[in-house]
């Protein structure tokens, strides 16, 4: 990945793909509890406008997620690693096969969390993801719970290690993917694509970014591991793209 001191700045040419917790949000204890600074919608609106449009985020989260922390028009989204992509007409599209499974599964989770004190359960349009930074001991029961849970699926869903966390997902999702897909067509097609993230969910988004001529930009071997960081690194590249605008 790209060191600090090589991090070349964004121009009008460059598309920007931008995870969300630990990358532009701090990690919060529980999903539901974290924070957004108040500067970062004007900041993602600006970059928006500077790129034509060509501004997504690609997150594990759901969309309904999305549009509560960041309630901006005509921002493309890709959810749940890119299940679901919203682009930025508004046009949403489903990338996964629903999982029949899926209710069951969520089922024999909920009867089970009381095994995995601190753990909870986080439900998606597709898939599920079972959060343990509460309970770090029980990681490894969680994962070999979830993979007895899911192997008569064969194939169809996979099991995600994420940060402290496991996620259940249909097969053939992933951040890359929605690069790929977004990439396609306009606003994105032809541009340099620059993906941010902090995560082993990340990994495959800046490795599609990079595979098509752009850079991934790692949270923690770029940033310090600091999402205040991006986000100064973010606002300083806004102020620079205005200024070239308004010339």
């Amino acid at each position: 990945m790209t060191e600090p001191a090589t991090i070349p700045d964004l121009t009008p040419h460059s598309a920007l793909f931008l995870d969300l917790d630990g990358t532009l949000l701090d990690i919060a204890e529980r999903h539901d509890l974290v924070w957004v600074a108040p500067e970062l919608p004007d900041v993602i609106t600006r970059l928006a406008t500077a790129l034509g449009g060509a501004v997504a985020i690609v997150t594990g989260r759901p969309l309904s997620d999305v549009d509560r922390l960041l309630p901006l028009p005509g921002l493309a989204v890709a959810a749940e690693h890119g299940a679901r992509l919203r682009r930025p007409d508004g046009q949403i599209e489903a990338h996964a096969a629903d999982l029949p499974e899926r209710g069951d599964w969520i089922g024999a989770v909920k009867a089970s969390l009381h095994l995995w004190p601190g753990a909870f359960l986080e439900e998606k349009s597709v898939g599920f993801v079972v959060h343990y930074r509460q309970a770090p001991s029980h990681g490894p029961d969680i994962g070999q719970f979830l993979e007895n849970l899911i192997a008569p699926a064969g194939g169809r869903a996979e099991i995600l290690p994420a940060l402290m966390a496991f996620e259940i997902r249909a097969e053939g999702v992933g951040k890359g993917h929605a690069v790929r897909h977004l990439m396609a067509d306009a606003p994105f097609a032809g541009r340099a694509p620059v993906f941010i993230g902090d995560d082993v969910t990340d990994e495959e988004g800046m490795a599609a970014a990079e595979a098509l001529g752009g850079q991934g930009l790692h949270v923690h071997r770029v940033f310090d591991g600091e999402p205040a960081s991006v986000r100064a690194w973010l606002a300083r590249q806004a102020d620079r793209l205005d200024q070239g605008a308004a010339r």
